[in-house]
């Protein structure tokens, strides 16, 4: 069952000034919510197809101030606006970054865990063999064990 989609290798010095470039990143943001799932749902999301919305309003409200109402905070939209348009490549690049390292980490844990299968097999085709390897034939071995079905249990407790 040989796999390889990859091969690569990352060293802890490595990882580490990964880890702290992205709690400078973090600490950069210093201004980042965090806001409860129901508080999320509730919200207006601006998407792709509400930007060129945002961005006429902004055009109105800096070519016609006049018709806006008093209470109409000017400076916080403005505000809100710029930091959209600066926070917006900023998301683009770490959606692609997490989307590079989640699918990186599946495929490497693929090619361990279809490794891991192989040492498996091997373990059991020796595990009569080797002293002591019986005992990690039975530990891998949980690991696999098929969990009941729903229709099984059903039946069962008939």
């Amino acid at each position: 069952m040989a796999q390889n989609l990859i091969s690569a290798s990352m060293s802890d010095e490595e990882a580490d000034k990964v880890k702290k470039d992205l709690a400078a990143a973090k600490a950069g943001l210093n201004f980042l919510l965090s806001l409860l799932t129901d508080d999320t749902k509730s919200l207006f999301k601006i998407g792709p197809n509400f930007l060129p919305f945002v961005e006429d309003a902004v055009q109105t409200v800096n070519t016609h101030p006049e018709i806006m109402p008093a209470v109409f905070d000017k400076e916080e939209f403005l505000k809100d606006y710029a930091l959209l348009s600066t926070l917006t490549p900023i998301l683009n690049q770490i959606e692609e970054l997490a989307e590079g390292i989640s699918k990186t980490y599946t495929a490497v844990g693929s090619d361990a865990l279809v490794a891991g299968l192989d040492v498996y097999a091997a373990v059991k085709q020796n595990k009569d063999k080797v002293p002591g390897l019986s005992v990690t034939a039975d530990r891998m071995a949980q690991y696999l064990k098929k969990s009941k079905t729903k229709a099984e249990d059903k039946t069962a407790t008939k």
